[in-house]
C-alpha cells in the first residue's frame, strides 16, 4: 500500500472497520493494532524482502561465481532453458543406493518377465499340441467309422450270397470291399498268403517276417517308435530259437534261446547307433578306413569323451579307457574285440591269477556264466569297489569295472547298487538308456535257476548255476518281470505318448501275453488294435505265448474272432479265415469249428461262398481250411444238427445238403412246407406263404434228385411225404382259385383219402403210417374236400349229386374214424355240406 494514499479513503475504511468491530463476532480474534501500526509493520516486511534483491547482493553473487569460473549471465540462461526428463529411477524404483542391489533388482525383474513370456509360450504350444492330438484322434475315429459303415452301403443279400463291393481305393486287396487302411489290407493279404502256403504244404512261410514287411511298407511315420520295429524285435527273438531248433517242448533251453535273441537284437541296435554317431562326427572320430572293430569302439569313445580329457589311445598317460572299450565291445556283441581290449586292462591282483582277461574269456566261453569260485571272487571285488565313492566319482574306468564284475558274477544287486551310487554322486550313468538297462538285465537272467542243482546245460559240470552259492542270489526271469512291473506303463511310454516303447520292453522281457493285452485293451493303443490281432496270430503260430508260464493268459482266440466279425457282412471268405484261425487257437476240434461255422453262416448267410456246391467235396472256401472231405462232412453234419436244434432250419438245410445228407434236409423241408400250408389255410400272409412253399418245393425236388432211387425205407418215406405235400398244396391252391374240377381230381389222387365207403377203414389205417408233416394237413384236406363237393353240387345232375353225396358220406366216416383230432370248424363245414343234400 503506497504512502500517498488519499486520507478520505482511509477514513471511510476506518469507519467500516469500526462498524464491523461493533458487531458481535465472537469467533473472530480481536485486533489490538491501529492502522498506523499495521502500515509500519508492512513496510518493515517489505524491506526485509527486497534486501536479497538489492544491487549490492547481485554484484557480490556475480563476483563469487566469476571467481569459481562461472558466467552468471550464461548460467541464468541455462537455468531458464533447463528441461526436466524422467530418469531410470523414476521407472524402476530402486530401494537401495548400491549398484549391486540395483542390478539385482533389474535382473529379478527381467527373469520374471522372461518367465511370464515362457508361460504364455507354453500355454500356446500346449493348445497347438492338443489341437493336433484332437485332429489325429478324429481322423483315426473317422477312418474306423467309415470302415464299419462302408460294407453296408453297397451290400445286398440275394439268393443267400453276399454281393461284393468294389475294390478299395487305398491300393490294397479287396478284403471284401471294406475300405481298409493300407496297412490293414496288407495284413489281410499276408493272412491269405499264409493260408495258401499251409494248404500247399509249405511250412517255411515266415509269418512274422511277412507281417513286418507289410507293416513297414504302410505304417505311419508320425511316432518316434514304429510298429515295424516291434515286428523286427519279435522276429529276432523267435528267429534265434528257430535257428537253434528249439521249441517249447525243450523247456528252459527254449527260453534261453529267446533271451539270447532279445539280447542280440539290442546288440545289433547298438552297433547301428555307434556307426550313425561316427557318421555324424567324422572329423572328431578320426575313424579312417581301418575295419577293425576295436578301432571303431575307440572312435566312439573319442567322440563321447575325447573333448573333455586326453585318452590313453590318443596319447601316452591319457585316461585309461580299456574297461570302457571292453564294455562297448560286449554291448555291440563283438566278443573277440572284447577279448582283445581286455589284454590292455591293467592288472587287478584281487581278481586272481588269470586276471581280468582270463575271467572274461571264461565267462564268454561258457555262455555268460562263471564257476562258483570265480563268481565269488568277483562279488567281493564288486562290494569293495562300490564302497570306494571317491574312485567311482573321480575315475572313468571304475564304474565300468564295477558293472563288468557284476555282470560276470551274475549279481543283480551290485548292478542296482552301482546305478544308485552313481545317481547319488551326480555321475553320468553307465546304463543310461532303457536299451542298455535291458541288455544288462538280460545278460544277468539265469533261466535254469530253480530247475535243480545240476550243472548248467551250457557248460561242464564245474559251471553250475550257483543259486545261493557264495552269497549270489540267482536272477530269474520272474525277478526281471517283477523289476520291470514296479513302474506303470506310462513310465516307459513317455506318459502315454509312445506306447510302443512299453511294448518293446515287454517283448524284450518275454512278456508276450502282457504285450498283447496292452495293445488290445489300453486306451493309449487304440491305433494298434489291428496290429495286436495279427501279432497274436504270429505269436500263436510260433508258440511264443508258451515261453513265459507265469505270464497272465490272454484270449487270443477271442481277439481273432472279434476282428473277424468285421468282415462277416462284407466278405465271408475273409471272415472265415479269421474264424478258422480262432478255432485253431481254441483247440481246432470239430465242436469248436462247428461253433465258428454256425455263427458265420447265421450272420452272413453266404452259403454258396462258404460251403460251395457239390456237397462235401465241393469247392467252397471252407475246403481250404478243412481239406479232408470226410472231416468236412462230419463238421457240416454236426453244425447242421446244432442249427436244427436251435431252430435255424435254413442253415441246417444248407449244411445237410453240403454234408451229403439230403434225407435230413428233406425232412426239414417237409416240416417247413407243412407249416407254410398251415399259415396259408389260416389266411395269414397268403402271398408270402405261397412264395415260401414254392421256394421249399424247389429245394425239396433238388433234395429228392440227390437222394436218387437207391435209398432206404426211411428215406423213401420222406420222398413220399414230400410228394404227398405237393399234391395237398395243389388241392388247396385249386380250391382257393375256384378250379373245383381240378381240385376234385387232385382229391381222388390222394391215396389216403377215401371217397368210397369200402376204403374208409383201410385209409384210417394208412393215415397211421403217414409222417407228421402230412398228418398235420389232414384237416385242411377234409375242409377242402367239403368245399369242392359243395361247389360241385350246384347245378349238378341227379346222378352226379348222388355220387357226390356218397363221397361226402365217406369223408364224414373217415373224419369220425380218425384218431387225430379234427377241428370243430372242419366238422361244422362237413355238417353244413351234408345238410345241403337233405
Amino acid at each position: 500500500m503506497a504512502s500517498g494514499t488519499d486520507p478520505k479513503d482511509w477514513q471511510s475504511l476506518l469507519h467500516q472497520t469500526n462498524d464491523l468491530v461493533a458487531q458481535d463476532f465472537q469467533h473472530f480474534p480481536k485486533v489490538d493494532r491501529n492502522i498506523q501500526q499495521l502500515q509500519h509493520f508492512a513496510d518493515s516486511l517489505r524491506a526485509k524482502t527486497n534486501k536479497f534483491r538489492s544491487l549490492n547482493n547481485q554484484i557480490a553473487a556475480s563476483r563469487l561465481l566469476a571467481q569459481q569460473g562461472f558466467d552468471a549471465t550464461r548460467l541464468t540462461q541455462d537455468v531458464t532453458t533447463l528441461e526436466i526428463q524422467p530418469t531410470i529411477e523414476d521407472v524402476f524404483h530402486a530401494d537401495t543406493s548400491s549398484v549391486e542391489d540395483y542390478l539385482k533388482q533389474v535382473e529379478d525383474a527381467t527373469i520374471l518377465a522372461a518367465i511370464q513370456e515362457a508361460q504364455q509360450d507354453t500355454v500356446t504350444s500346449f493348445e497347438h499340441f492338443m489341437e493336433d492330438c484332437m485332429a489325429r484322434d478324429w481322423a483315426a475315429n473317422k477312418r474306423q467309422l467309415f470302415g464299419l459303415i462302408a460294407p453296408h452301403s453297397g451290400t445286398s443279400v440275394a439268393g443267400g450270397a453276399t454281393q461284393r463291393l468294389t475294390a478299395t481305393s487305398l491300393g490294397g486287396p479287396d478284403a471284401g470291399g471294406l475300405r481298409l487302411p493300407a496297412k490293414e489290407a496288407a495284413y489281410v493279404a499276408v493272412i491269405q498268403q499264409a493260408n495258401q502256403a499251409a494248404a500247399s504244404g509249405n511250412s517255411n512261410f515266415g509269418l512274422v517276417r511277412e507281417f513286418g514287411l507289410a507293416c513297414k511298407a504302410n505304417e505311419d511315420k508320425s511316432h518316434e517308435t514304429a510298429m515295424s520295429s516291434c515286428w523286427m524285435l519279435l522276429g529276432d527273438i523267435l528267429g534265434e530259437a528257430r535257428t537253434r531248433g528249439m521249441a517249447p517242448s525243450n523247456g528252459v533251453r527254449f527260453q534261453e534261446a529267446l533271451l539270447i535273441g532279445a539280447r542280440k537284437h539290442l546288440e545289433r541296435g547298438h552297433v547301428q547307433h555307434t556307426r550313425n554317431l561316427l557318421l555324424r562326427h567324422k572329423q572328431q572320430a578320426e575313424r579312417g578306413s581301418d575295419p577293425e572293430q576295436l578301432r571303431e569302439v575307440q572312435a566312439y569313445i573319442q567322440v563321447k569323451y575325447g573333448g573333455r580329457i586326453p585318452l590313453d589311445f590318443q596319447q601316452p598317460g591319457g585316461q585309461d579307457t580299456s574297461l570302457v572299450q571292453v564294455f562297448l565291445c560286449l554291448r555291440n556283441g563283438w566278443h573277440d574285440a572284447a577279448r582283445a581290449a581286455a589284454e590292455r586292462v591293467s592288472d587287478l591282483p584281487r581278481i586272481g591269477d588269470g586276471g581280468f582277461k582270463g575271467l572274461l574269456d571264461e565267462w564268454l566261453r561258457n555262455g555268460l556264466r562263471l564257476g562258483e569260485r570265480s563268481a565269488a571272487t568277483l562279488l567281493r571285488e564288486c562290494e569293495r569297489l562300490l564302497r570306494d565313492k571317491v574312485a567311482l566319482k573321480g575315475q572313468l574306468r571304475y564304474p565300468y569295472l564295477v558293472l563288468l564284475c557284476a555282470l560276470m558274477c551274475g549279481d543283480n544287486r551290485s548292478v542296482d547298487a552301482l546305478t544308485a551310487s552313481l545317481s547319488s554322486l551326480s555321475v553320468p550313468l553307465v546304463l543310461s538308456t532303457i536299451e542298455d538297462f535291458m541288455w544288462a538285465k538280460l545278460a544277468l537272467v539265469d533261466v535254469s535257476a530253480g530247475q535243480g542243482s545240476s550243472a548248467s546245460q551250457m557248460g561242464g559240470s564245474q559251471f553250475s548255476i550257483y543259486g545261493g552259492v557264495g552269497g549270489i542270489a540267482p536272477y530269474t526271469i520272474a525277478d526281471l518281470h517283477a523289476d520291470l512291473n514296479r513302474w506303470p506303463a506310462a513310465y516307459y511310454s513317455k506318459q502315454g505318448k509312445e506306447p510302443l516303447l512299453f511294448v518293446t520292453v515287454l517283448l524284450l522281457s518275454l512278456q508276450f501275453g502282457a504285450a498283447l493285452r496292452f495293445l488290445w485293451k489300453d486306451e493309449t493303443t487304440k491305433l494298434y488294435r489291428v496290429d495286436a490281432v495279427h501279432l497274436a496270430v504270429a505269436m500263436h503260430q510260433e508258440h511264443a505265448l508258451e515261453a513265459s508260464p507265469g505270464d497272465p493268459s490272454v484270449d487270443v482266440g477271442g481277439m481273432i474272432q472279434s476282428y473277424g466279425r468285421k468282415f462277416v457282412h462284407a466278405d465271408s471268405a475273409v471272415a472265415l479265415q479269421y474264424y478258422m484261425l480262432a478255432s485253431v487257437v481254441r483247440g481246432n476240434s470239430i465242436a469248436v469249428k462247428g461253433q465258428m461255422l454256425r455263427e458265420l453262416l447265421t450272420e452272413s448267410r453266404d452259403f454258396g461262398t462258404l460251403l460251395g456246391g457239390g456237397g462235401a467235396v465241393g469247392a467252397g472256401t471252407l475246403a481250404a481250411y478243412v481239406p479232408n472231405a470226410e472231416e468236412r462232412k462230419r463238421l457240416f453234419e454236426a453244425v447242421a444238427y446244432e442249427c436244427q436244434v436251435a431252430a435255424q432250419p435254413e442253415e441246417a438245410i444248407e449244411l445237410y445238403m453240403a454234408a451229403d445228407r439230403p434225407r435230413q434236409a428233406l425232412s426239414i423241408l417237409n416240416q417247413q412246407m407243412s407249416s407254410a400250408m398251415g399259415w396259408s389255410s389260416e389266411g395269414d400272409a397268403s402271398v408270402s406263404a405261397a412264395e415260401a412253399i414254392k421256394r421249399v418245393s424247389t429245394r425239396g425236388r433238388d433234395a429228392c434228385t440227390r437222394i436218387g432211387a437207391a435209398a432206404d425205407m426211411g428215406t423213401r418215406r420222406e420222398v413220399e411225404a414230400f410228394a404227398q405235400l405237393c399234391a395237398i398244396w395243389e388241392l388247396l391252391s385249386c380250391t382257393r382259385s375256384g378250379r373245383y374240377d381240378m381240385a376234385l381230381q387232385k382229391l381222388h389222387e390222394l391215396s389216403f383219402i377215401p371217397l368210397e365207403r369200402a376204403r374208409v377203414e383201410a385209409c384210417v389205417r394208412a393215415v397211421q403210417q403217414l409222417l407228421p408233416p402230412v398228418q398235420d394237413r389232414l384237416q385242411d384236406v377234409l375242409a377242402a374236400g367239403a368245399d369242392v363237393i359243395a361247389a360241385q353240387k350246384i347245378g349238378a345232375s341227379r346222378d352226379k349229386a348222388y355220387m357226390l353225396h356218397l363221397e361226402l358220406e365217406a369223408l364224414c366216416m373217415f373224419a369220425n374214424g380218425m384218431t387225430y383230432r379234427v377241428s370243430k370248424a372242419v366238422y361244422q363245414r362237413l355238417c353244413e355240406v351234408v345238410a345241403s343234400f337233405s
